[in-house]
């Protein structure tokens, strides 16, 4: 067994001796630079920011542990100190992600996930979750914003460990879980239960015990959230009903579609007859599978597309607003600072 611990008061981190459990990186009080690097792996780098390896990077706690082969976890329970964004790579599996509180702001290649477990400051937190599917190696990167919280548990899973617990069966869940594996970059948004809320907060704050008793205590925890979450494609929701194997892959390809260019301009209609069903039916299959409308998602979806590119490529508010499908800048700015909390002004002004 091995365990690093870096508790950072100045300076670069100080390591101590070996101690509780196999592969696990923890990091209190503040986070320099050097502690993300040695999370997040050799290649991890920051991106057009001058960051010293010793400098402080985050208050709070972050931790990482490889559970067993194939199985591995981390916490944060953290504040951003800097405006910047960081990038590695993310390998193979699948990612289980369930935001406590705080916002979440990162990118999969080109799908960019950006999570928020309050409405407006002040509000209750509502926890989320997503899990994100990987094939093959990819590009991860991290937005930072100064003042930003965050606390969140993500349970990574690797394919053969997922395939060693057992036959995925039949049935309409098991079906949607196999297709979703399958595909690259895939990303589903799910909300947590009760229960699976509980099973995180044991995480972030786990008991102190001795070492093998909070190993078994933090990986059976592990476990127990990943089949919460994979259990999702086998309940359809709250007042929601079933879909078949078919038409929960039509929802998905309307879905993948409407994250492209090619849907502008279309109705209703329109996609329907391109998905070979009538309106209605497509609307209430769309709804069953993910909890919203089509065109509720279309708007999120171009006002995340709008966002990026403001952030990352300093567009025009007006030329935003186009991008996010709006004729009138005035209400684009309206829509933007209700979801994301700030103008589009203040966000390109950021970059």
């Amino acid at each position: 067994m091995f365990h690093e611990t870096a508790r950072v008061r100045a300076g670069r981190p100080r390591m101590r001796a070996p101690g509780r459990f196999p592969g696990a990186i923890v990091a209190g009080a503040t986070v320099t630079g050097d502690d993300v690097a040695r999370l997040a792996g050799a290649d991890h780098h920051f991106l057009a920011t001058d960051i010293a390896p010793g400098q402080p990077v985050l208050a709070g706690r972050l931790t990482a542990q490889a559970l067993r082969p194939g199985l591995g976890m981390h916490c944060a329970d953290v504040n951003d100190l800097h405006d910047m964004r960081t990038r590695a790579t993310a390998e193979p599996g699948l990612r289980v992600l369930l935001l406590l509180d705080g916002c979440v702001d990162v990118s999969f290649g080109s799908r960019r996930v950006s999570l928020s477990a309050r409405a407006a400051p002040g509000d209750t937190p509502q926890p989320v979750g997503a899990l994100i599917g990987l094939t093959r190696p990819e590009v991860f990167e991290r937005r930072w914003r100064q003042g930003a919280y965050e606390r969140k548990v993500v349970v990574t899973v690797s394919a053969g460990w997922l395939a060693s617990c057992g036959p995925s069966g039949e049935g309409e869940g098991s079906a949607a879980l196999r297709a979703f594996m399958s595909r690259h970059l895939a990303i589903e948004h799910w909300q947590p239960s009760p229960r699976t809320i509980a099973i995180a907060e044991q995480i972030v704050r786990a008991p102190a015990m001795p070492p093998l008793l909070q190993h078994l205590f933090l990986e059976s925890r592990a476990i127990e959230l990943v089949s919460e979450a994979l259990g999702s494609f086998d309940r359809p929701g709250p007042g929601r009903p079933a879909l078949s194997p078919r038409e929960y892959r039509r929802a998905r390809d309307l879905r993948d579609f409407l994250d492209g260019d090619a849907c502008d301009g279309l109705t209703l209609g329109e996609l329907a007859r391109r998905a070979g069903v009538n309106a209605n039916s497509l609307q209430r299959q769309f709804r069953a599978a993910f909890g919203t409308t089509i065109f509720e998602y279309l708007r999120e979806s171009r006002l995340q597309r709008a966002r990026a590119a403001l952030e990352s490529r300093g567009l025009s508010v007006a030329e935003a607003a186009r991008l996010a499908g709006y004729t009138s800048p005035a209400n684009f700015a309206t829509a933007y600072k209700r979801r994301f909390g700030l103008s589009p002004k203040v966000a390109r002004a950021r970059v």
